[in-house]
């Protein structure tokens, strides 16, 4: 059975695996990335409704008007909505990978949930709650996916062999270049006469 990476490769066999400016790659990524986005926020959305006894709906969702400060529902689904960009850094790192391009796709999620929404409530939103939640929840996936981007890029540049030697406890250092602690050099070290 085919692996999904391997699809992955096969839908962009034409182009270099290394070319990050593919017009078909970058749409690629950004409907996989929405949908995760919103998988998760649904099975999120989900479980705390049967966990509390609430009746799921999915206007929690895809309505920016739920998301108010007068109750407890609407700062619980402000809640849900920054857990679901903390989740969503992972979901970057791994589908996008490249520290330059992940504020593009973290912004680009954000514009694209404004769409739907808007499309899916006929009103353009006006909450000042809901768009303090998108700024929010954007400077939240920008920083944290450009940090685990760029340590995911390092790491594996850099340190990826040398902590893989020193989990092993193959990391060798040349003879006599040990310092022991026990052993140190004589001085002579000048003594008061009287």
């Amino acid at each position: 059975m085919p692996s999904l990476s391997s699809g992955y490769t096969r839908l962009f066999s034409n182009y270099q695996s290394n070319d990050i400016t593919n017009p078909s790659k970058l749409l690629f990524q950004i409907i996989i990335l929405q949908c995760f986005y919103y998988l998760t926020a649904l099975v999120i959305f989900y479980l705390v409704a049967s966990l509390n006894g609430y009746d799921f709906k999915m206007d929690w969702i895809f309505s920016w008007e739920l998301v108010s400060s007068d109750n407890a529902m609407g700062l619980i689904l402000f809640a849900m909505w920054l857990f679901d960009s903390l989740l969503c850094v992972f979901f970057v790192t791994i589908i996008v990978g490249r520290s330059k391009l992940a504020w593009d796709f973290a912004v680009t999620v954000h514009i694209i949930n404004l769409l739907v929404v808007w499309f899916y409530t006929g009103k353009f939103p006006t909450s000042v709650l809901w768009w303090c939640l998108q700024v929010l929840s954007a400077v939240l996936l920008v920083a944290l996916s450009t940090y685990s981007t760029r340590w995911k890029e390092l790491r594996t540049t850099f340190f990826d062999n040398m902590l893989d030697q020193q989990e092993l406890g193959q990391v060798r250092h040349p003879e006599g270049s040990a310092i022991e602690l026990n052993v140190l050099p004589k001085t002579s070290v000048p003594t008061e006469s009287t």
